[in-house]
């Protein structure tokens, strides 16, 4: 059973500098990036959040930058203690993760970096630590036999860091075969030998894809414009489901939904979409549109969620304090989809149709 004094998490690491951070890993330092300036100390940035009323505006932007990272902080809310699990994807490689036990608390100490190291055009970073202890030397296996489907299910989470408290107990008895001598180090069959060798090769493809598809969507797409490349890269990650656009003077709050089929009886399943085409920061004025969205959509279906997908790089304080009180209202997850990982998301779904497309014209 999970020890119910300890939390669980995953932090996501560099994997373009593999070898630098397994070092320190080994040596029992939890290094994570965006930590380059001095002025992204997490306990300076807890300070001024300490302070209250327009702590947001008093940060820089790249102090921002590491907001994500602040549950490293064992001061601050929800957060790291010692004692907890770290599990660390795509380390000692693709396809692998390590498992550390947090042994202190996070302090701020930037890595010089070599000329072979900086490959971020920064001469120093990743000065966000937690000391460690690696439990799991030689890693594990992602595809291997006693690996449970949700923990590669939750591995696909495209975030920096984020909490697997509800797989604590998978966790706790993933450490125990290991540490009895189970043998984690290869994929269980050819299948998924496979399906590892083809994760590592799309993810390379994403990145890249999604570098070089940014700019070009930006030069091709404004406003309203963005409803055929929503429409189909939604089709594409999720087929089967019926994807209807209903955006315009009648839209009721919505722009796209996402109607899946319930396979059990009843009504169908539904996600509620609305795309916003701006600049720099989602404000708190689309929850209205959102509300308004609940209001129609829910007798039509379950909604699972409640998105807003938009070109804005970053989310005010206002819309996601405003976002979590609505959540817990409706007791529906209210979800904002920024620029880094609609792109992504439009990434994954153009990779998708184009394999699909390669599938079939193989077919005989």
């Amino acid at each position: 059973m999970t020890d119910r004094t300890r939390r669980y998490w995953a932090i996501r690491t560099d994997r373009y500098n593999k070898p630098l951070l397994l070092s320190e890993l080994r040596d029992g330092r939890l290094r994570q990036g965006w930590g380059y300036d001095p002025s992204q100390d997490l306990e300076l940035i807890q300070g001024e959040i300490h302070k209250g009323e327009k702590w947001w505006e008093r940060l820089s932007e790249t102090q921002k930058e590491v907001l994500p990272h602040l549950r490293m902080l064992s001061s601050s809310e929800d957060s790291v203690q010692p004692g907890d699990l770290i599990l660390v994807p795509n380390l000692p490689e693709d396809g692998y993760f390590l498992l550390a036990e947090v042994t202190g608390t996070y302090y701020y100490d930037p890595l010089t970096l070599s000329a072979e190291e900086n490959i971020n055009d920064l001469p120093k970073d990743y000065g966000h630590v937690l000391p460690v202890r690696l439990l799991t030397e030689h890693g594990i296996n992602r595809y291997a036999d006693h690996v449970h489907a949700s923990i590669r299910s939750t591995l696909r989470t495209p975030m920096r860091m984020w909490c697997l408290d509800g797989y604590g107990d998978i966790i706790e008895e993933l450490l125990s075969e290991y540490q009895a001598g189970a043998d984690f180090s290869a994929a269980e069959s050819g299948e998924a030998r496979l399906a590892s060798a083809w994760d590592t090769a799309l993810s390379h493809v994403y990145d890249a894809l999604q570098k070089r598809l940014a700019p070009e969507l930006d030069a091709r797409f404004q406003a309203a414009e963005w409803e055929e490349p929503i429409k189909m890269v939604l089709g594409n990650l999720y087929p089967g489901a019926d994807i209807r656009w209903v955006g315009g003077p009648q839209e009721n709050g919505a722009d796209v939904i996402v109607q899946i089929p319930n396979h059990f009886k009843g009504l169908p399943w539904l996600i509620v979409v609305q795309v916003k085409n701006y600049v720099g920061e989602l404000g708190p004025a689309v929850l209205a549109q959102l509300r308004a969205a609940y209001q129609r959509y829910s007798q039509d279906g379950k909604l699972l969620s409640l998105v807003v997908m938009t070109t804005a790089d970053r989310a005010s304080p206002e819309f996601v304090s405003g976002a979590e009180s609505m959540s817990k209202e409706l007791n529906v997850p209210v979800e904002a989809v920024l620029r880094n990982e609609m792109m992504k998301l439009i990434s994954r779904g153009l990779v998708t149709r184009l394999v699909g497309e390669s599938a079939g014209a193989d077919a005989p």
